[in-house]
């Protein structure tokens, strides 16, 4: 197998929050790549959730020193454990997160204090250390450019899922923290299927335009409605996107689709017509990019 050195990562998962991204990490970690001890049932990877997903960070743009931090930390938590090896600096950070988190904390992103805890406490894996490893975690996508300086050779697949699905979607973190990174905020008198469908162009316009730019070649983008309707179809290109063996198989009785079409038994007269031309113009493109060779 070829892949970056076990000191970075193979591979992330990201996407709108509420997009698919579980059947994907579900995939590669049947497929032999670590995604992390540290998850939630969607197979979120927690520490990425502590290092990145702050309160601070949800009112002003971090700087690429900051991401650098946090990527570092995350990386070595990932391969070598932070158990006896954080700096007083460090060690101050990841106190001042964990602080924010519940129980004692008001900050909701997905995480605990028991994450951090967890996470300040890492060691090394028991695991092989040359297996490829990973993580997927949606908001992944918002730091994608820091990432990829930060993690040389590292690879990316963006799932989308339709947007008119995901405005009705009731994961709306993302819409309602980082829309101001888009230049996007929502008034009192927006409603929220119209912010979360603008923030669905946004979001994956700037993600598709970072692709072009700093990871071609690196950049995969699927279809959630195509893959699941024809997974055996897509599977070869994931597993040469990710340089798995030819011998691997696709892991069986992983989807678990929900709700596609769920935009069917809502009004869209909400949405003005030219944002839904840019819709249908953002799903082509979509679906054009990852349609199997």
């Amino acid at each position: 197998m070829s892949h970056p050195s076990p000191a970075n990562p193979l591979v992330a998962i990201g996407g709108l929050g509420g997009s698919g991204t579980r059947v994907f990490a579900a995939t590669l970690r049947a497929a032999g790549i670590c995604i992390g001890s540290c998850l939630n049932d969607p197979l979120d990877n927690l520490w990425f959730t502590v290092l990145f997903k702050r309160a601070e960070w949800c009112r002003l743009l971090p700087s690429a020193q900051e991401v650098s931090e946090a990527a570092d930390l995350f990386r070595r938590a990932m391969t070598t454990g932070l158990r006896g090896t954080l700096n007083p600096e460090e060690i101050a950070l990841l106190t001042r997160l964990r602080n924010d988190l519940p129980p004692g904390g008001s900050w909701h992103c997905g995480a605990s204090a028991a994450d951090a805890d967890a996470l300040m406490g890492s060691a090394a894996p028991g695991a092989d250390p040359d297996q490829p490893w990973g993580w997927k975690e949606p908001n992944t996508h918002v730091f994608l450019s820091h990432l990829a300086r930060c993690y040389p050779g590292f690879r990316y697949i963006h799932v989308v899922r339709d947007g008119l699905d995901m405005a009705f979607s009731r994961n709306t973190w993302q819409a309602q923290h980082w829309s101001h990174l888009y230049g996007l905020e929502r008034t009192p008198d927006t409603p929220l299927p119209l912010h979360q469908l603008r923030y669905w162009v946004l979001a994956n316009r700037a993600a598709l335009d970072l692709s072009a730019v700093q990871m071609r070649g690196r950049f995969l983008v699927v279809s959630y409605e195509a893959y699941c309707a024809n997974p055996e179809q897509y599977w070869p290109r994931l597993r040469r996107f990710l340089d798995l063996p030819r011998t691997t198989a696709l892991p069986d009785n992983l989807l678990q689709p929900t709700t596609i079409g769920r935009s069917q038994h809502h009004d869209l007269s909400v949405f003005p017509p030219d944002l839904l031309a840019a819709v249908l113009e953002m799903q082509a493109e979509v679906a054009r990019l990852s349609t199997p060779d």
